[in-house]
C-alpha cells in the first residue's frame, strides 16, 4: 500500500492518530496528523507535516513529546506516556501511545501514534486522591477528639457513683437527679464509643484477627441484656477477619432487635455460615414484632434510626463498604424479623447450628432456655 493511500485511510478512524518519520541524527517530524487529529485541534495539514512536535506545539509543551518520542525509538518498543498539551484555549492531559516501526535492518524509521484526552479521569483521579487525604484527615480529628472526651466522662460517671454511695434520699428529688447524671453519662459514653467505632469502620479494610462469633454474642448480650430478660443463640465459627466490624454490625442488630422487638422476652438467633468468596453469611433473627415495611429499611431516606449507634442505614453502608450485602425481611411462623447479611471472612473452624450462649450465669429474671 502506498503511503498516501495509508494517510488516506487513518483519515477515516475517528481517533486522533498521527505518523512520525525518523531521521538519523534529527528529532522526528510529522508525515500525517490524521482528520480526526486535526479536528480536534482545529488546526491545517500544513501545520504539522514536516515539522517537530517542538516546534508544532512550542517549546514548552512539545518539547516532552520530543523527549518522550526519543525514549521510545531507543527503546524500540511500544510506550504509553501522559502530557499537558494547549488544545484551543485549554490545556489538556493527552495520553499517547507510540508504536515503532522497523525496517529490514532493524532501524526505527518512522514512529505511529494515537491521541486520548484523559483530562476528565485525571482530575477525576486528582479530586479522589484529595478526598482520601482530606478522609484521613477527618478520621485522625474524630478519633482524637472522641478518645479526648472519654476521659472526662469516666470522670463523671466515677463521681455519680461517689454520691451515690451512703447518699441518703431525703425525697426532694435529689437522688433522681444523681440518677438522670448517670444515665446521661452513660449515654454520652456510648455515643463517644459509636464517633471511634465509626471513625475505624471508614476504613476499607482494617487488621485481621482470629475470633470466633459466639464469643462476641455472648460480649453484646452481657452488655445489652445484663438481667438475662432474653434468650440468645449464636453459631460457634472460627473465623479470621475484622474482628470490630462483626462486633459493630451485631451489636447494632440485636439493639434495634431488643428496643423495637415491643416483648419483654424474646429469643435473638444468630446463625453463620460460610458463604463463597471467602465469605460468611450471618442471619440474625427474633421473634419480636418485625418491621414495618422491610424493603424501606435500607433506602437512604434516613428515617430508620435508632436512638444511638449507626441504624440499619450505617451499617448497610459499613457492610457495602466491604463488598458485602443486607438485607430485611419479615418471618411468616413468628412474625419476627430476620436480616441476612455478608461479611468478608476466612472460616476456620465450625459447629451445626446455632448453640445457647454458655457464659456466666443468668439473673433468676431470664426465661428458661
Amino acid at each position: 500500500m502506498a503511503i498516501d493511500d495509508l494517510f488516506a485511510l487513518v483519515d477515516c478512524v475517528p481517533t486522533p492518530i498521527f505518523v512520525l518519520d525518523v531521521r538519523a541524527g534529527a528529532d522526528p517530524v510529522y508525515a500525517h496528523y490524521n482528520k480526526a487529529a486535526r479536528l480536534r485541534l482545529n488546526r491545517p495539514l500544513s501545520d504539522f507535516v514536516g515539522r517537530t512536535s517542538a516546534e508544532v506545539f512550542g517549546s514548552d509543551y512539545g518539547q516532552s513529546a520530543v523527549d518522550e518520542q526519543r525514549r521510545t525509538i531507543a527503546e524500540g518498543k511500544l510506550r504509553r506516556y501522559e502530557f499537558e498539551l494547549p488544545i484551543g484555549d485549554e490545556l489538556r492531559i493527552v495520553r499517547t501511545t507510540l508504536f515503532p516501526q522497523r525496517d529490514a535492518a532493524g532501524r526505527v524509521f518512522r514512529l505511529i501514534g494515537s491521541a486520548e484526552d484523559v483530562s476528565v479521569e485525571w482530575i477525576a483521579q486528582k479530586a479522589q486522591q484529595q478526598l482520601q487525604e482530606f478522609g484521613s484527615e477527618v478520621e485522625q480529628f474524630v478519633n482524637m477528639a472522641a478518645h479526648d472526651l472519654r476521659a472526662p466522662m469516666r470522670n463523671v460517671m466515677m463521681l455519680t457513683e461517689m454520691l451515690r454511695e451512703d447518699f441518703v434520699d431525703q425525697g426532694d428529688g435529689k437522688l433522681h437527679l444523681i440518677d438522670m447524671l448517670g444515665e446521661t453519662a452513660d449515654k454520652s459514653m456510648a455515643l463517644i464509643s459509636d464517633v471511634l467505632e465509626h471513625a475505624m469502620a471508614l476504613k476499607p479494610q482494617g487488621q485481621l484477627a482470629l475470633f470466633d462469633v459466639a464469643d462476641i454474642v455472648e460480649d453484646i448480650r452481657d452488655i445489652l441484656d445484663p438481667q438475662r430478660l432474653h434468650h440468645f443463640s449464636c453459631t460457634s465459627l472460627a473465623l479470621t477477619g475484622e474482628k470490630p466490624i462483626f462486633q459493630i454490625v451485631l451489636r447494632n442488630l440485636f439493639e434495634n432487635a431488643i428496643k423495637h422487638g415491643q416483648r419483654d422476652r424474646m429469643h435473638i438467633r444468630c446463625t453463620v455460615i460460610p458463604a463463597s468468596g471467602d465469605f460468611v453469611e450471618m442471619r440474625v433473627e427474633d421473634d419480636g414484632s418485625g418491621f414495618d415495611n422491610p424493603g424501606k429499611l435500607f433506602l437512604q431516606t434516613g428515617e430508620f434510626r435508632v436512638d444511638s449507634g449507626y441504624g440499619l442505614l450505617g451499617i448497610q453502608r459499613l457492610i457495602k463498604a466491604r463488598g458485602g450485602t443486607i438485607s430485611a425481611q419479615n418471618l411468616p411462623e413468628n412474625g419476627g424479623g430476620l436480616i441476612r447479611l455478608t461479611l468478608p471472612a476466612q472460616v476456620l473452624s465450625a459447629r451445626e447450628g446455632a448453640q445457647p450462649l454458655k457464659r456466666a450465669a443468668a439473673s433468676p429474671h431470664a426465661r428458661a432456655s
